[in-house]
This record gives structure tokens, C-alpha cells and sequence, in this order.
């Protein structure tokens, strides 16, 4: 890719994305002239990029403000009991928390007053009873999510638990109920920031090997040739991880650049709906893979 393809598709990615920011800072996929609902999902993810691009996040002072008020919002759904029972053990509390804590922290603004020490300290890490084949990633992908959210509180008080239960998902060096490289990857991931040594998983970088495809880059599963944004994204990043060569990168950025919609943001696929989160994962492989 020359650098003049690069940089038409980063400009046009930072318009995609600046046209996505709401009058109070936050952003929505879904803004239009006569809707907006920001959200912090989609917030983080657009800062994430900005920041991915070494570009200045606009209105940076009304982005602090919003994550700001979100948290504010939120204190009203956290009981100060100590009930074991109250809702502050719910596995769910960590989906509201992680983006708004991680996107202030990203942006070197995160302070935790005495009540969200207090939240965070109290939270558990629960893990799933069961694990389902047609959610590719997402068990993996929460726990990840909750790990980090539970960090800004210190350690991990059942980390060999966390541990555990991840490597119980893996069969035949892939990761899931049926073996895929997203499952993969969110483990892998997830491993690492538990500080697993992860020079023992050489089934798994085997596993691996064995979707990579010259036609795309990669593929989701052995029996398959399924490809998406997602499945290119965490091929990319679980080799990265392992130390793994990509032998068929071209092949996975031209996937990736394909993605690329009209306005400037990214798709799951060639043909469909750009939304800020694909949009952030194809730049992160562009510019981890073409520097």
C-alpha cells in the first residue's frame, strides 16, 4: 500500500469519525441530523482512533465532561450496602463501568474517588456457568474487560480461577465450544494479561497456522472460509501476541481496506454498515501492520 492510499484512507476515517461526534462530546454510530444518543461504547472506541491516528480528539473538554456525567449517572445504581446479595456483585455492573473508566484513563483523566474504590473493591469477577458456541468471543471478551476493570482496584483475587477457566476452553490448540480464532484471540489476550507464560502454547500457535489463508489472511475455523473485520483482527493481534509471523498480511490488509464504506468508516464486511467500533479495529491493524 503507498502512502498516498494510506493517508486517503486515514482522512477520510477522521471525517467519518468527527461526523459521529454529539453536541455534548460523546459519540453515536447511529448520529443524524435530528438524532443524537452518545454512548460510552461507541465514545471510547472514536477516542481509541483519534488517538490511534496521533490525532487531537476534538473537543476534548466536552468529551471529559460526558464520561464525567455518565459516571455521575451511574452512582445512583450502586446500593452502599455490603449486601452480597445487592446488585453491586452483578456480573453486569462491569459493562457499564469499563468504557467510561477506561476511556478517562486512556485519555490520562481517570480519577476514583472513594466511592468507586469502594465499587471497585466489592465487585466480583463471576464467571459463566456455560459457555455458548454462537457467541464467538464474547464470554472471553466481557471477562477481559472485567479483569481491567477490577485492576484499577488492584489485584485479582481469583486470578488461577480466571486462568483456569479460559484454559478450559481450549481443544485441538484452538480456543471455544467449536474452535475459532476470535474465541482465540480474546483468550489469548486474556491470558496475557493475566501474566500467563504463553511460550507453552505452541498447539495454539499451530491452531493458528492452520487458519491462515492466502486469499484473505485468515479464516474463523479449519472447516471453514468465513472472514470478517473481526476474524482478521484477531488473527492479526493473537500472532502478534504469540510472536507468530503473518505470512499472508498483504492479503488480510487488502480485506481490511475493502471494509472501507464510502463516508470513510469501516464494515464487518466489504459490503455492509460502518460502525465506530470496526472502524477502530481496522485502523489499529493498518497502522500496527503497515509501519
Amino acid at each position: 500500500m503507498s502512502n498516498l492510499q494510506m493517508n486517503n484512507i486515514l482522512k477520510r476515517t477522521v471525517q467519518y469519525l468527527s461526523s459521529k461526534q454529539c453536541a455534548n462530546g460523546g459519540f453515536c454510530v447511529y448520529k443524524t441530523e435530528y438524532l443524537e444518543e452518545p454512548n460510552p461504547t461507541d465514545t471510547f472506541f472514536a477516542v481509541s482512533s483519534f488517538q490511534l491516528l496521533g490525532e487531537v480528539i476534538p473537543n476534548r473538554d466536552r468529551v471529559l465532561s460526558y464520561l464525567r456525567q455518565a459516571l455521575t449517572n451511574l452512582k445512583k445504581q450502586f446500593p452502599l450496602s455490603t449486601d452480597t446479595q445487592s446488585n453491586i456483585h452483578n456480573t453486569f455492573a462491569f459493562n457499564y463501568l469499563y468504557f467510561p473508566f477506561y476511556t478517562l484513563n486512556r485519555m490520562g483523566c481517570l480519577y476514583l474517588d472513594e466511592f468507586w474504590r469502594d465499587v471497585l473493591n466489592r465487585l466480583e469477577i463471576l464467571l459463566p456457568e456455560e459457555v455458548y458456541a454462537n457467541e464467538s468471543g464474547a464470554t472471553q471478551q466481557w471477562l477481559l474487560r472485567k479483569v481491567r476493570t477490577k485492576k484499577f482496584a488492584g489485584e485479582i483475587p481469583n486470578h488461577q480461577q480466571v486462568i483456569d477457566f479460559i484454559l478450559d476452553l481450549q481443544n485441538d490448540g484452538g480456543f471455544g465450544v467449536k474452535p475459532n480464532l476470535i474465541d482465540t484471540y480474546w483468550s489469548v489476550a486474556l491470558l496475557k494479561e493475566m501474566d500467563y507464560d504463553l511460550t507453552q502454547m505452541d498447539s495454539t500457535r499451530q491452531f493458528i497456522q492452520r487458519l491462515q489463508t492466502p486469499q484473505s489472511g485468515f479464516t474463523l475455523t479449519e472447516d471453514g472460509l468465513m472472514t470478517s473485520l473481526e476474524v482478521i483482527y484477531a488473527g492479526v493481534f493473537a500472532s502478534l501476541i504469540l510472536h507468530m509471523e503473518i505470512p499472508y498480511i498483504e492479503a488480510a490488509l487488502q480485506f481490511v481496506q475493502m471494509c472501507q464504506m464510502d463516508r470513510g468508516g469501516f464494515a464487518r464486511m466489504p459490503v455492509g454498515l460502518p460502525d465506530i467500533e470496526s472502524t477502530y479495529r481496522a485502523l489499529k491493524v493498518l497502522k500496527t501492520c503497515t509501519n
